[in-house]
Order: structure tokens, then C-alpha cells, then sequence
């Protein structure tokens, strides 16, 4: 039985990462084409690759398959391209604290990778992701309520997230048995849903304003 539940879950783990090698490439594609980044929050996008980083160090301490944590690596590549682009078409330029925080955080990747960070300090570090989690979340809630317009935002990838977050709870609770994963997963995976209800029930913002005002 606990043969067939890690076959299991490897074939869930394979589909998230073939899923999640695309999720943000119809975002990216949508960006490139419109040069258009309205209501896609540079913090958001921050907060999130700042989780995602210290995730993906997490799995890799603590020894785990990468299949458990591939998905998340290669949304980490994605999130990179999309900061890339929204600095690029973006209207305001970023602050001073800004900067700063993308200063911080290439160093802390920097140490990470030449192991100047230990393995006990990632751990204790990811016990905060989840609040990470929420901060971005509520981020690009709130981003999304002030603009009520996601024109810019594709529902596809938010899907294969909301998908990814369901295999991830799976693999937390069920081969991990990993507390700290799963209670992320369920905490992103509810927000994840929410959010995806907004993107739809603000796809049309601008051109709905343009009516009203018709």
C-alpha cells in the first residue's frame, strides 16, 4: 500500500511539474504581447519569489525528491521573467526600498548557495512561509480590488496553481507527513481559489467601466 501511494504520488508530482513548466508562460506571453502590467503587483510578485526561494532550500535541505519541490523551482524561473517585465513596462519605477529588498535578497541567495546559511536556520526560516504566503496573497488581493481589472492577469496558470496546491497537500499529509507543508499548502491553496474567482469577476474591468460610462 505505501508502494502504490509514492507511485502515486510521483505521477501527481510529475503532473504538477509538467503543469507549472507552463502555468506562467500564457501570463508571460500576455505581458510581452500588451505591454500592458496593469493590476500585477510588483510586491506580490516579490513576496511570492521570496517564499518560493526559501521553499525549493527547504525541500533541498531536508533531502526530499525533486519531484516533491519541481513545480516550485520552475514557477521560481517564471516569477523571475515576470518581475523582469513588469519592471520593464511597468509605469512607476521602483523605490529606494525596493531596491533594497532585491539588494537583500541576492544576497541571502548568494549565501545560500556557497553554504554559508545552514540547514537548521532554512528550517526554522520556512516556519514563517506561510505568513509570507499570506502577505503576498493578500497583496494581490487587495491589488486587484483597488484596480478591478485583471485583463492583464491569465486564469490559466492560477488554475494549474490551485491544482498544484491540492497535489502538494496530498504529498504533505498523506507521504511527508510534513505539518508545516501541509498547513501552507492548505493556506495558499484556499487563497489561490480566491483569487482565481477575482481574475473572473474582474476579466472585463475596463471595458465595464467603459459601458457605465456610456
Amino acid at each position: 500500500m505505501e508502494l502504490n501511494l509514492q507511485s502515486v504520488g510521483d505521477v501527481l508530482g510529475m503532473s504538477t511539474l509538467v503543469g507549472c513548466l507552463v502555468a506562467q508562460l500564457p501570463q508571460i506571453a500576455a505581458m510581452i504581447r500588451s505591454k500592458n502590467v496593469e493590476g500585477i503587483s510588483f510586491n506580490a510578485f516579490a513576496i511570492e519569489t521570496y517564499s518560493l526561494t526559501i521553499q525549493v532550500l527547504y525541500f533541498v535541505a531536508q533531502g526530499y525528491s525533486f519531484l516533491a519541490f519541481g513545480d516550485l523551482a520552475t514557477l521560481l524561473l517564471q516569477d523571475y521573467a515576470i518581475i523582469g517585465l513588469i519592471l520593464l513596462y511597468g509605469k512607476e519605477p521602483l523605490s529606494l526600498q525596493q531596491y533594497g529588498h532585491l539588494a537583500g535578497y541576492f544576497g541571502a541567495v548568494g549565501a545560500a548557495a556557497f553554504g554559508t546559511i545552514s540547514k537548521e536556520i532554512i528550517i526554522s526560516v520556512m516556519q514563517a512561509v506561510v505568513f509570507l504566503n499570506i502577505a503576498s496573497k493578500v497583496t494581490f488581493v487587495a491589488s486587484i480590488l483597488a484596480s478591478k481589472d485583471t485583463s492583464a492577469m491569465e486564469p490559466a496558470g492560477w488554475i494549474i496553481f490551485v491544482y498544484s496546491n491540492c497535489v502538494r497537500i496530498f504529498s504533505a499529509y498523506v507521504l511527508l507527513g510534513d505539518t508545516t507543508l501541509l498547513i501552507q499548502n492548505l493556506v495558499n491553496g484556499a487563497f489561490n481559489v480566491f483569487i482565481l474567482l477575482l481574475i473572473f469577476k474582474y476579466r472585463d474591468g475596463k471595458k465595464e467601466e467603459e459601458k457605465k460610462k456610456e
